[in-house]
């Protein structure tokens, strides 16, 4: 607080991001929702830095798809207008390095929708935490982000929403970056090089 004469230290803001989709095919399949809740590197959720946008659909995915990320037909019907929505993500992202579990599928699947729509890439730096996870833990042996949220005693009860599942994974990362930060690897790009080493080991 400067009017105390002290000041806090500027934390640099990273975004924690999860995407439901009408399926698996990065290539073709439609996005659904997007859900991203911000944190400060040193590990702080910030829930009041979030949002959740559902991408209007021209016409709802299937039952079995819906109940998987529980977003309704009317609700897929009514969403905002993709181009609109894509344009409301990337302010609210801006520049900030990215977190997700399983990364590479979020990452793909945003790239190719904000090529689509806005037609810019979408080059920020990226940190897989289904990588990041087991580098720091060798000997677990955990896969899921369930198993790794129940490992570290975080509740999974609203789960496969886009904005649940974005908070839950900012939980699981407020765990891991400190370790990550004890095992020497104190800055996005050390966490990104120790995941990547890790990957190639195994």
């Amino acid at each position: 607080d400067r009017l105390l004469g002290r000041e806090h230290p500027v934390h640099q803001r990273w975004v924690v991001v999860d995407v439901e989709t009408s399926g698996m095919d990065i290539a073709s399949d439609e996005l659904i929702s997007i859900g991203a809740v911000a944190m400060h590197e040193d590990g702080h959720v910030l829930p009041g830095d979030s949002m959740e946008i559902v991408v209007r659909q021209g016409a709802a995915s299937s039952r079995e798809n819906i109940l998987v990320h529980g977003v309704g037909v009317e609700a897929q019907l009514n969403g905002v207008d993709p181009r609109k929505a894509i344009s409301m993500f990337l302010e609210y992202v801006s520049t900030a390095p990215m977190l997700a579990f399983h990364a590479p599928f979020d990452r793909g699947f945003l790239a190719r929708v904000i090529k689509f729509y806005v037609n810019q890439p979408f080059d920020n730096p990226w940190l897989d935490l289904a990588e990041l996870a087991p580098a720091l833990y060798p000997t677990l042996n955990l896969r899921s982000l369930d198993e790794w949220l129940s490992r570290f005693g975080i509740p999974v009860s609203a789960r496969h929403s886009a904005a649940s599942d974005a908070f839950a994974t900012a939980l699981l990362a407020s765990r891991l970056l400190p370790e990550a930060r004890r095992q020497g690897a104190p800055s996005f790009g050390k966490m990104m090089k120790l995941a990547r080493n890790a990957r190639w080991l195994r």
